[in-house]
């Protein structure tokens, strides 16, 4: 058998294999960095740095080999420097040129839309350094808790028990933040079966109540500003600018940045774990940045609530998407009749028809669930209740995150919370 059968072999077996896997990422934290380590991280760092800003300035980008880069030149002031790259392997920097090749092609096809698409530009500083192919650019110690990284040698890594032995490694990526380094591994684990309530769940995306579920949960989460950052942002302004100073609170209010957006990250996190709980997931397809152009953005930017619908659309979840267009709000859920003159202050609506009385965001969640589908359809008798599975999940799962509020409602215009 030649070379290419092997590999077409191989690759067809991994095709195989990865129809009963599911990736995941797990990440790493770097731990007791010398300095010498900690010297090695930086240099890299900088050496991507310098690898992207020359690579991005060349004619011929797709011809170019970054395996076989040595040198490049470097800005410095008004004139360029050469300088050697000593800390990057040559993988590393040949998934670092790939990278830039994969942005150029996805901002071509931008183009192709009639989308406005720019150039890649230089950059200050980079962020995230590539490690592709396990058991050659990086390997692991799962004995010693150690990570060995090509050319950058072996660090003492904490989390790695995470990782569950029969997990296959693939890929891995090195990024810098203010709070220290990381390695993000991704995995390939067998697919376990989903435990589910067996019913689907619609929501109701809203500024007042930021999300309101067809059951009648209401569930609540902002992350405002900490005192503590509006405190360095006031130290940053009086700082002289290039000075030692003004860099070591700008690492501050870095960190301070950091801290807020891994709380919003976890009220995400648990909000989607407790979405998973369902067969299917029905949203509409709000316009979250009309309302954060709008009054209501500082509530949008303290929620996160569109990287929530984000994650949402992108996630194994089975979700299903209703037009924005289509009226939910202004449509009753038990006869159908619609709503002339309902207002945004209007919180609760009543139907003169069938004398329907429901919190407005509840009848857009039935509405939701009765336009997806006749089987699914939710009138009179047959809408969904709260069980206690799902009150006593709800409660586990959300209630472990302080920065989360949940309301359960009793009946239109009232309602229970924790």
């Amino acid at each position: 058998m030649t070379k290419a059968e092997k590999l077409k072999s191989a690759l067809k077996e991994t095709k195989e294999r990865r129809k009963t896997q599911i990736a995941k990422t797990f990440c790493l934290k770097l731990q007791n960095l010398s300095k010498t380590k900690e010297e090695k991280l930086l240099r890299a760092f900088l050496e991507a740095k310098w690898l992207y800003n020359w690579v991005i300035n060349q004619e011929n980008v797709f011809e170019i080999d970054g395996s076989k880069v040595k040198k490049v030149k470097v800005k410095v002031g008004e004139s360029f420097e050469e300088r050697e790259l000593t800390a990057l392997g040559s993988q590393v920097m040949q998934e670092i040129v790939d990278r830039i090749k994969d942005n150029i092609k996805g901002l071509a096809k931008l183009k192709e839309k009639g989308k406005r698409a720019g150039r890649l530009k230089p950059k200050k500083r980079v962020n995230s350094i590539p490690f592709k192919q396990y058991g050659v650019s990086y390997r692991i110690d799962f004995k010693k808790n150690r990570i060995h990284l090509q050319k950058l040698g072996s660090f003492r890594v904490l989390g790695l028990n995470q990782i569950p032995p029969s997990a296959e490694l693939s890929k891995a990526v090195l990024v810098r933040k203010p709070s220290g380094y990381y390695i993000y591994i991704t995995c390939f684990v067998p697919k376990e079966e989903r435990t589910t309530l067996e019913k689907p769940v619609a929501i109701d995306f809203g500024v007042k109540d930021r999300l309101t579920l067809s059951n009648g949960i209401k569930i609540d989460f902002e992350i405002p500003e900490s005192k503590r950052l509006k405190r360095l942002q006031r130290e940053l302004a009086k700082k002289k600018k290039g000075s030692k100073n003004r860099e070591k609170t700008r690492q501050k209010l870095a960190r301070e940045y950091e801290r807020i957006e891994n709380r919003r990250k976890d009220a995400i996190n648990k909000i989607i774990a407790f979405l998973k709980l369902y067969s299917m997931v029905v949203f509409q397809q709000d316009s979250i940045s009309s309302w954060h152009k709008g009054w209501f953005s500082r509530a949008v930017q303290y929620s996160g609530i569109g990287k929530l619908r984000e994650r949402l659309s992108s996630s194994l979840l089975p979700v299903l998407e209703i037009d924005r267009f289509e009226p939910t709000s202004r449509v009753c859920c038990e006869c159908g009749a619609y709503f002339e003159n309902l207002k945004l202050s209007d919180r609760t609506v009543f139907c003169p028809e069938c004398g329907n009385q429901i919190d407005r965001d509840l009848n857009a969640c039935l509405v939701m669930l009765r336009k997806v589908s006749p089987a699914l359809r939710v009138v009179g008798l047959d809408r969904p209740k709260l069980t206690p599975a799902e009150r006593s999940a709800s409660a586990r799962i959300l209630g472990s995150n302080p920065y989360i509020r949940v309301s359960y409602l009793v009946e239109a215009g009232s309602s229970s919370s924790y």
